[in-house]
């Protein structure tokens, strides 16, 4: 007995430390700034040096992966927890972003900003797991999601920081 209550008493403590840190990423999402129309998510990076989509293309071609800062606007956010965006490439690509060590989350609403990213892109295969996971992130019919099939390579970036100006 005496057992249970202290597997209960670790189990309770691990749940407040989870919360408390679920709560400093809500505090995080804020994005509380002198100015603003500019909020930091992640690492605090500044928009130095960063490149656009054409910029990106070209320095990414014929690499597997490059570290870069790069400048685009943000085309959806996962509609779950913001724990996913994808990005205007241009030319009718775009490029998914994930955020380092699911370390913080963007907001959901912000589809449209511009977004400065510093991180690491590279070529990814994704499972067909994983695409069915993000279709569900937006909220698609279960015949969208169950159509995939297939592994996908596409371009990923994993950022350590962002930066978005509403």
């Amino acid at each position: 007995m005496r057992n249970l209550y202290f597997t209960l008493s670790i189990l309770a403590l691990i749940f407040t430390v989870s919360c408390n840190d679920s709560a400093k990423t809500s505090e995080e999402l804020s994005g509380n700034d002198a100015d603003s129309s500019i909020a930091y998510y992640g690492e605090k990076i500044t928009e130095d040096g960063a490149i656009n989509s054409e910029e990106f293309i070209n320095a990414f071609n014929g690499k597997d992966s490059i570290q870069t800062k790069l400048s685009a606007v943000i085309n959806e956010v996962c509609q779950k927890k913001g724990c996913w965006m994808t990005v205007d490439l241009g030319n009718n690509r775009e490029m998914t972003v994930r955020f380092k060590d699911y370390g913080f989350f963007v907001p959901k609403n912000a589809s449209g900003m511009k977004a400065v990213m510093q991180g690491w892109a590279y070529v990814d295969t994704i499972s067909v797991e994983d695409l069915k996971h993000y279709t569900e992130d937006k909220n698609a019919p279960k015949e969208e999601i169950e159509a995939i099939t297939e592994p996908k390579i596409e371009w990923t970036f994993m950022a350590s920081g962002v930066i978005i100006k509403k």
